[in-house]
């Protein structure tokens, strides 16, 4: 259900990175009715130009204390290995009370680096839309993209209630749904559900490699391996930055391999039958639940 926050109280909305998940913020705001200016800030002119053919955003700059200036919401869609750079870079320049959010996957790094960079009178929370696809740049964007997705909210133990309910009420109005945890609880859970899979997927291109093994490999290793697609660059700052829970789900897994390896060793046809049915079980129900108003699956969730 969508709250009391209006989109079109902000007059300018600035998005740090516009490829797939800023582009589509862009388009979702317009698609929602957002008459106000979306101005993209970036690095590389070109990349800005091309957003601006895709209508993702209205005005563009590489200027990022004059992208954020007036603006009354900003959001970081860059890798969060360029968080520091930006956030010093725009401190300065945020107007009091410019509401700060983020599509970062991992999440206790950013809060500590808002904290230290960001002015009190600004007002941040972290955020996390579970959409996405292993490709990237704004061409692949699409206005529809957080429809019925979960968007995680992280709030601290200090973040206003207000805030909270705004940075909410922003991805309702994009079509999603929102929840809130912690930075630490959001960065735990994700290195099981989107972390490790995204390594687990890297590691099994790498073992095709060997005997030339690819070369036979058919639409099911396709659908196991798809995200090993994403962005290196991205996905380093995302393992370095959860490094601790993904060592702590990498143990988990090993454990789980070898509870299979051993039932393969003793011939255990009825032990590993019921770990293929119970995991079945488990992913049918997950797959019924959440798409049980009709959506289907949209791409990688990161």
């Amino acid at each position: 259900m969508r709250n009391s926050f209006q989109i079109n109280g902000l007059e300018r909305i600035a998005v740090v990175g516009v490829g797939l998940l800023g582009g589509s913020i862009g388009l979702a705001l317009r698609a929602a009715g957002y008459t106000g200016r979306r101005v993209g800030i970036g690095r590389r002119l070109e990349s800005l130009q091309k957003a601006l053919n895709y209508d993702a955003v209205d005005e563009v700059t590489c200027d990022v204390p004059a992208g954020v200036a007036d603006a009354q919401m900003v959001i970081l869609g860059t890798p969060v290995g360029r968080f520091e750079s930006l956030l010093s870079q725009m401190a300065p320049a945020l107007r009091p009370g410019t509401l700060v959010t983020d599509v970062a996957s991992t999440k206790v790094e950013v809060a500590r680096l808002a904290a230290r960079f960001l002015p009190q009178t600004v007002r941040f929370v972290g955020s996390h839309p579970m959409a996405g696809s292993e490709k990237a740049g704004v061409e692949y964007a699409r206005a529809d993209l957080f429809e019925d997705a979960l968007c995680l909210i992280t709030p601290s133990r200090s973040t206003p209630a207000d805030t909270v309910e705004q940075v909410s009420g922003f991805w309702q109005a994009l079509g999603g749904r929102t929840v809130k945890l912690s930075p630490a609880r959001h960065d735990k859970l994700l290195a099981r559900i989107s972390h490790l899979p995204h390594a687990v997927a890297a590691a099994l291109v790498q073992i095709s490699l060997r005997n030339k093994a690819i070369e036979l490999a058919g639409p099911g290793f396709g659908d196991a391996t798809r995200i090993a697609s994403g962005e290196p660059a991205m996905w380093t700052d995302i393992f370095r930055t959860n490094a601790d829970n993904m060592v702590q789900a990498i143990d988990l897994l090993i454990a789980e391999l070898r509870r299979f390896r051993e039932r393969l060793a003793k011939d255990d046809a009825r032990g590993i039958e019921k770990w293929l049915a119970s995991s079945k079980l488990t992913r049918d129900q997950w797959v019924a639940l959440r798409y049980e108003q009709g959506h289907k699956p949209k791409g990688t969730s990161t």
